[in-house]
């Protein structure tokens, strides 16, 4: 008769260690109770009662198996055990209390919510290329860029950051000029090639190619009329100039070799860094008109450096070159 197969019982798992880890709150109530000396202490520390405390410290000694105070007298003595334990205890315990205040707090903390109003070709041309860098440098922060024109746009008024263009501002204590003027025509390389404009335009050059402008009026900007005076060149016929109704479409436009455009240093920076367009002369400057900054809450340790950070990516964009210079 063949042998009856007895079957071995099957293998115990091992515990792990974190199912025999006592109360946190029991640790917590033991480690205030050592530093501070007393229960009531630890009591009003941990907004508790003293027989909470005692309750969670026996509660504590009996899962661990072993006194950790000799109690003599209604005072409290760590014993050798209790020593050992608190040494072991503590530096694990203050992480784990850090690091959930840390993550309370991270989650809880407020996000700063930024608005900045800015004319609409400046905000498209020159701030929305830096948006994902100023981000990446103010992660805390949610950015909200406004496209605006009209100065007195409530939404301007009220914009945690306002980037205007034009002269001072009456009474504006706030306004801040950041870039002063400087104005120059501009077209892509091939087109200055193909007509001839490598020394700039005078005169003739004016007579003979296509004048890129915005179709529309307001003062504060230079057309190609208030450029030619300033310049001191002749105003040339403007009827066949060809208009465009916002900056980002005229500058599209002297790109793709259709024209010339004025353009502002501190707008076209990157398109003349990239060689997409280049720069004619002569250049007008006037001091008083520029990029002016007004900020709503100019000591606020969250806007400040904000507006350093773009005050410095305003700073270096002028562009070398013959100037004609106007009040």
């Amino acid at each position: 008769m063949p042998a009856r197969k007895t079957s071995s019982p099957a293998p115990l798992e091992s515990a792990s260690p974190l199912d025999d880890l006592p109360s946190l709150r029991g640790l917590v109530a033991f480690d205030v109770t050592v530093r501070l000396g007393s229960m009531t202490a630890a009591a009003s520390e941990l907004d508790t009662t003293q027989p909470t405390i005692s309750q969670r410290i026996r509660a504590l000694e009996e899962h661990l198996g072993h006194p950790l105070f000799d109690r003599q007298g209604g005072r409290l003595i760590l014993n050798h055990y209790g020593e050992s334990f608190h040494a072991e205890l503590a530096g694990g315990l203050g992480k784990v209390c850090s690091a959930v205040t840390e993550a309370r707090r991270k989650v809880h903390k407020p996000t700063p919510r930024i608005t900045i109003a800015a004319g609409a070709g400046f905000a498209h041309v020159w701030l929305r290329p830096r948006l994902e860098r100023l981000e990446q440098d103010f992660p805390d922060c949610h950015f909200t860029l406004l496209p605006i024109d009209r100065d007195e746009d409530p939404q301007m008024q009220q914009a945690d950051i306002a980037i205007r263009f034009g002269p001072p501002l009456t009474g504006d204590h706030r306004d801040t000029l950041v870039v002063a003027e400087r104005a120059f025509p501009v077209c892509s390389p091939d087109y200055a090639r193909r007509h001839g404009l490598e020394k700039g335009l005078d005169a003739e050059a004016l007579s003979r190619i296509t004048l890129l402008h915005l179709d529309m009026r307001d003062t504060r900007w230079l057309d190609w009329a208030t450029w030619c005076r300033h310049a001191g060149l002749p105003v040339p016929r403007l009827d066949k100039a060809f208009p465009y109704n916002n900056f980002p479409l005229t500058l599209n436009a002297a790109v793709n070799h259709q024209g010339v455009a004025l353009g502002w240093s501190h707008v076209i920076q990157d398109l003349l860094d990239n060689g997409s367009l280049i720069a004619l002369t002569p250049h007008i400057s006037r001091d008083r008109h520029g990029y002016r900054m007004s900020v709503r809450h100019p000591n606020s340790a969250v806007i400040q450096p904000i507006t350093r950070w773009l005050t410095r990516e305003f700073s270096g964009l002028e562009i070398p070159g013959p100037t004609s210079r106007q009040p």
